[in-house]
């Protein structure tokens, strides 16, 4: 992270880090599924070898214990296929294999993932994700037990900023807004973030004290991929 030896971490060094890790992982992820799932080894992926390899070869799926839950995922996945196909030719490249797998890094995709995140979250089947359910999906406790104060937080995030028309609820366009791709320069954005939290002592670069100081703000980060890429074998972290 520290490039030039100087004892400190930069914006500048941190944001050039975070594009590394990030293309690093992210292109090795896509390798990795792309030679999993192409089974003739054409270069591409088809419907049928994801489904045979991810469902299996028969899409009955009687013998499971939520034939149903099954189903509906074999039905999402399609529905993906199809919306990341982007030439329609039925087999996915690797540019169109990243958007299948990363549909929220992809303006074309937005209305997709809005639709697949209320599916998720819409326990009562209205087609809206309302506050409580919201929360549900962030914390459940004991029955009458107090919400901890980050998760008060994400309620007055839900009421005050993702909730445009302030009728306790998210719409479709409302979820898009809040699912929307990252900023251009997310990175860069995301660097900030980490030296304003983790910067101690203000001088606008992180020590290596205070970067383990703040180990969990970095696992909860984008900047490590949610922590996952901390579990990957490599020598830059």
């Amino acid at each position: 992270m520290d490039s030039d030896g100087s004892g400190a971490v930069s914006a500048a060094e941190l944001r050039a880090w975070i594009l590394r890790r990030h293309r690093g992982a992210r292109g090795q992820e896509l390798r990795a599924e792309r030679r999993r799932l192409d089974r003739d080894g054409d270069g591409a992926v088809a419907w049928d070898e994801f489904r045979r390899e991810t469902f299996g070869e028969t899409e009955d799926f009687g013998g499971s214990p939520d034939p149903d839950s099954h189903r509906k995922l074999l039905e999402r996945s399609r529905r993906r296929f199809l919306a990341a196909d982007g030439d329609g030719d039925g087999r996915l490249q690797e540019p169109e294999l990243d958007a299948f797998l990363h549909p929220e890094d992809f303006q074309h995709l937005q209305d997709l993932v809005a639709k697949e995140t209320i599916e998720d979250l819409d326990r009562d089947g209205d087609g809206f994700i309302q506050v409580d359910e919201y929360i549900a999906d962030l914390f459940e406790g004991p029955p009458g037990s107090p919400e901890p104060p980050e998760i008060q937080r994400e309620r007055e995030q839900f009421l005050r900023g993702r909730d445009r028309d302030g009728d306790g609820r998210l719409g479709p366009s409302e979820v898009k807004l809040w699912l929307s791709p990252p900023s251009p320069d997310w990175a860069k954005v995301e660097a900030q973030h980490l030296i304003h939290h983790a910067d101690s002592d203000r001088d606008g670069a992180l020590s290596r004290e205070e970067i383990l100081g703040q180990w969990e703000l970095f696992v909860g980060s984008r900047a490590t991929n949610y922590g996952q890429d901390l579990h990957r074998a490599h020598d830059e972290l």
